[in-house]
């Protein structure tokens, strides 16, 4: 799975109903390496029992202003979503300036609940959290060869990022429940991660869906 999508997935992990339990993971880190894991996890760590998940009604849009110097956009199909299925996932980032770290991320969260919208917490560092460096996150070091298929295409995976434009054809992968914890839920969720370095905004994504579980 390739990083952008790694970092796409763990955005849906974070959707979550407030307050959720305590996470069976200890840190990001390890969920990232989890990610990697081929098939259906057996990991007591994540769920014991698969999940039947549906998202659906994905709606992904530009929080930024005109000026920000990285422009990112991707797809997910087919929609709805289901998990334990096959997805395709693309995405082109084109960076206008060199992205080094630090790179802060802001992310929130939102689930609807009644006419309302409540803040999803951060909680073992999923939810509404903010990262003071979203390179440290990457779990390769610099220099190190990009997994494929990022590889592929020469597309890096590692900060620094040059100036550029990065682009990830449709790929297929299958995206097993075991990643997902059991306390993601039925309902309506809105995200945005805002992407930001030594104060100065670089990109800005919002992201509304609907979720069903069982």
């Amino acid at each position: 799975m390739s990083t952008a999508l790694k970092i796409l997935a763990l955005f849906l992990v974070a959707a979550a109903a407030a307050p959720p339990p305590t996470l069976e993971f200890n840190d990001i880190n390890q969920l990232i390496k989890a990610l990697e894991m081929p098939g259906v996890f057996m990991n007591d760590k994540f769920n014991e029992k698969p999940l039947k998940v549906r998202m659906s009604k994905w709606h992904v849009t530009d929080c930024g202003m005109p000026s920000d110097p990285v422009k990112i956009n991707g797809t997910l199909m087919p929609d709805p979503l289901n998990i334990n299925d096959e997805i395709t996932g693309s995405f082109n980032v084109t960076p206008m300036v060199m992205v080094s770290s630090p790179l802060k991320t802001e992310v929130t969260i939102m689930k609807k609940v009644g006419s309302g919208m409540v803040k999803i917490p951060c909680i073992s560092n999923l939810g509404s959290c903010s990262y003071d460096d979203l390179c440290s996150l990457i779990p390769l070091q610099p220099g190190e060869p990009c997994p494929s298929p990022l590889s592929d295409y020469n597309i890096p995976c590692t900060c620094p990022f040059k100036m550029g434009s990065y682009v990830l054809p449709p790929q297929s992968f299958y995206l097993p429940s075991g990643i997902l914890p059991s306390w993601l839920v039925t309902g309506e969720y809105h995200g945005k991660a805002m992407l930001s370095s030594n104060g100065k905004a670089l990109a800005c994504r919002e992201l509304t869906m609907s979720v069903v579980s069982s």
